[in-house]
């Protein structure tokens, strides 16, 4: 059986209740979901190391983008870094 990749997950709501913190993987993250998602509770994954890897990544990509920033984001004086984990 080949390992699958798990990481700590959060579960909220749009209010930011979480409902489940667990470590899954992406095929249980989207089954829980699916699960509460017949029950009436729409969630959403918080605080997984892709999550955070992927929304810098889309900050970073944003400034680079940006004519304003992208002078210093050339110049190295400017990056969006993801940390704690």
């Amino acid at each position: 059986m080949a390992k699958v990749m798990k990481s700590t997950t959060l579960l909220a709501d749009s209010s930011g209740f979480v409902w489940v913190e667990a470590l899954l993987s992406e095929v249980q993250v989207k089954r829980v979901i699916n699960s509460y998602k017949r029950a009436g509770i729409d969630l959403a994954p918080y605080g997984s190391p892709n999550q955070v890897s992927k929304q810098v990544e889309e900050i970073n990509a944003f400034f680079t983008n940006d004519e304003r920033s992208s002078p210093f984001v050339e110049a190295g004086k400017f990056q969006v870094i993801g940390v704690g984990f």
